[in-house]
Order: structure tokens, then C-alpha cells, then sequence
């Protein structure tokens, strides 16, 4: 958002980049020595890419990661000039582009190879490649029985230059971790026949935030890496991980109480009828909804925080107004947590996300840019 329209915004999300800093160095600290890849996709999950990407540069971090070529290109455009993983796979047309920025490209599949490299000798420059190892995911990546001879493949190609081998869990956020072993094995098998073939690569990563918080193994002896996503920005992976590294939320998504309006009994509220008053009821009207990233599963089940006291979200999320039954303490203009911090108390993003059915990812990346993102750094 402009800086000239951010004091009309009435919904911001306060972005705390001390949070930021101390989720940052709490995560060095556990995985240490290995570095950390600070991923900052999605707009940094709705936390803004540029400031953050910015903040992590003065902080020490040497490599950052995105989903797409545009997120690359767009860190790129604001002089973020260290190493970028691209984790998706690029359409045809985007290797060039990727490879003139010296962008690191994911290897998905084995028929990319050939690709990639030729784009590189016709650019006279060498391919920089993270190979994905597909151990159980199922979503992207080189199947484990057929990795080893890809990789040999890879090494072998002029044009390419194998900077980093991959792979990612897909169960290490639950209690249960059988599964999530099980993949650990299987990339260790590979590893270990690098290992014996004296091949070096010179980034080796596994571990996620589930990871980081509870499989240790996943960032030990052969590893040198971790990706931090989610548990950079102050949240954990879902409620089945432990919480062994004291983190901070770094968003604070607030607005304010736009009117305040006496509805009798019976009478619905919102779109569909969801929603009937059972007696004489105090309601708030906020100027925010789902075209702000309030999702539509809020409705009847999620609690805002206004003075420190948690009130229902009444009748269906509509596009720029929801619905809250309040009390005499509430006036118009009373600041509205919808997660985060404030003077008024704290309301956990996790304890959200689990009233909506969801996860705290979504409710961070959901938030869109009609709202005003404050930075306590800038």
C-alpha cells in the first residue's frame, strides 16, 4: 500500500521485525552450525517479502528461497542480491531468465536436465541446481530409486553446477513420526551413497520448522542446512509440535469498531440467515472481510479480541464487514485483534487458525494488500 494512503487504512497488520530477528536467531541457535534459508514465498506468508528479505540481509542470511520466478525477480528488483532458490519447477520459458539472474533451479525431473543446460551453454554460463529427492512427499521431486543416477547425470553435465540436494518431509508437523523417519532413511541412503562415491555437494537439506522442532537428526552429521518458513514469522507448524524454540509472532493483524448497532431477538444477521440473535444484542460492525484475507470459515466460529475480552464472530464473513456480538464495554472506534499482540493481551494466530478449521499459514499469507503492512523498523 502507498505510504501516503496507509493513514486511511482502518485494517493493518503490524509487522514486528524485532520478532522477526529473534525467531531468526533462536532457530540459528538450535540448528547450529548449520546455515539457515530463510524462505520468504508467498510475500514472506503475508509478512512482505522486500522488508523482511531486507531485515534478514543486515541480520547475516546468505540464501533465501520463493516459490516462483517472479518472487525471485521481484528481490532481485530491490537489490536482495544474495543466493535465491527457486523451489518450483520453471516452465521452459523461465529457465533463461533464471539462469541469467543466477537464480538456484530446482530439479524436479530428469527431462529438465538436457533443458537447463543447454539454455546455460548458450547463456556461457553454468546452471546453479538444487536437486529435489521425492521421499514420500509426493508432490514434487526425483523419486528416491531413481535419484542417484540423476544425480550422477547432473554432475556430469558441463553446464550444470550441483549446489544443493534436497528433500521434504511431509508429516513432520504431527506427533507421530514414523512416516517422517522413514523419509529421513531414505535420503540418508542417498546420502550415504554420495558418501561412499566421495561426492560433495555443497548444500544438503532436509529439515522444515516441524523438523527443526523435533527431528534433530534432520539437521545433524551429514546436513549443513534448514529451511525456515513458518517458524521464521513466530508460528508453529500446527498444534502437534513441541515448542522447543521460543518463538515470537511477528504479525498483528488489528482494525477498529466502525459502528455499534442494538439488534432485537430473533433477528438474523448477514448473508444466508446463518446466524439469528437470540435475545436483545450489542452488535459490531468492522470494517474488514474476506477481501481483506478474513476468511469466509471465520463465520460463528472465530473470536476477536477488543480490550482484552474475546467476542463471537456473528453471521457470514461478507466481502468488507463482519458481524461481532459485544458488550457495554465496547465503543466505537475500540481497537479489534484478530491475532497477534497488543497492550489489550496476545491471541495466538495457532489458536485462530484452529477455530477456522485452517492453519496459521493461510490466515498470514490470506492477508491481502489492501491491508497496510506497518513495519516497527521503518
Amino acid at each position: 500500500m502507498d505510504k501516503d494512503l496507509e493513514k486511511y487504512a482502518v485494517t493493518e497488520a503490524h509487522i514486528s521485525l524485532d520478532n522477526l530477528l529473534y525467531n531468526y536467531n533462536q532457530i540459528k541457535k538450535r540448528v547450529d552450525p548449520c546455515q539457515v534459508m530463510a524462505v520468504v514465498k508467498a510475500d514472506a506468508y503475508g509478512h512482505g517479502a522486500i522488508s523482511v528479505a531486507k531485515t534478514l540481509v543486515e541480520e547475516g542470511v546468505k540464501i533465501f528461497a520463493v516459490a516462483r520466478l517472479s518472487e525471485a525477480l521481484e528481490l532481485r528488483a530491490h537489490a536482495i542480491n544474495k543466493k535465491i532458490l527457486i523451489f518450483g519447477r520453471l516452465f521452459p520459458e523461465e529457465v533463461e531468465t533464471a539462469i541469467r539472474n543466477d537464480f538456484r533451479i530446482t530439479l524436479t525431473c530428469q527431462q529438465d536436465i538436457e533443458l537447463i543446460a543447454k539454455k546455460a551453454k548458450q547463456l556461457d554460463k553454468k546452471a546453479q541446481i538444487h536437486i529435489n529427492v521425492d521421499t514420500g512427499m509426493g508432490r514434487a521431486g526425483i523419486l528416491t530409486d531413481q535419484a542417484f543416477p540423476v544425480i550422477l547425470q547432473t554432475l556430469d553435465n558441463p553446464n550444470l553446477k550441483v549446489e544443493g540436494l534436497y528433500s521434504h518431509f511431509s508429516t513432520a508437523d504431527t506427533t507421530d513420526k514414523p512416516y517422517a523417519n522413514s523419509q529421513l532413511k531414505k535420503f540418508q541412503k542417498i546420502l550415504s551413497q554420495l558418501e561412499k562415491h566421495q561426492i560433495e555437494i555443497p548444500y544438503i537439506h532436509m529439515a522444515n520448522g516441524g523438523a527443526m522442532l523435533d527431528i534433530p537428526e534432520s539437521y545433524s552429521e551429514k546436513f549443513n542446512m534448514v529451511r525456515a518458513g513458518i517458524i521464521l514469522y513466530g508460528y508453529y507448524p500446527s498444534l502437534e509440535t513441541s515448542e522447543s524454540i521460543p518463538l515470537r509472532q511477528v504479525m498483528t493483524l488489528k482494525t477498529r469498531v466502525l459502528e455499534l448497532r442494538e439488534m432485537p431477538a430473533n433477528y438474523s444477521i448477514s448473508y444466508g440467515r446463518r446466524y439469528t440473535t437470540e435475545r436483545k444484542t450489542t452488535v459490531a460492525v468492522l470494517p474488514t472481510g474476506y477481501a481483506d484475507g478474513i476468511l469466509r470459515s471465520f463465520t460463528n466460529q472465530v473470536k476477536v479480541m477488543i480490550k482484552g475480552e474475546l467476542y463471537p464472530i456473528i453471521g457470514t464473513v461478507t466481502m468488507d464487514q463482519i458481524m461481532v456480538a459485544v458488550d457495554e464495554n465496547v465503543k466505537e472506534g475500540d481497537e479489534v485483534i484478530f491475532w497477534g499482540e497488543s497492550d489489550q493481551g496476545f491471541l495466538p494466530a495457532s489458536q485462530v487458525a484452529d477455530q477456522a478449521g485452517t492453519i496459521s499459514y493461510e490466515l498470514t499469507c490470506s492477508v491481502s494488500p489492501r491491508v497496510a503492512r506497518i513495519y516497527d523498523q521503518e
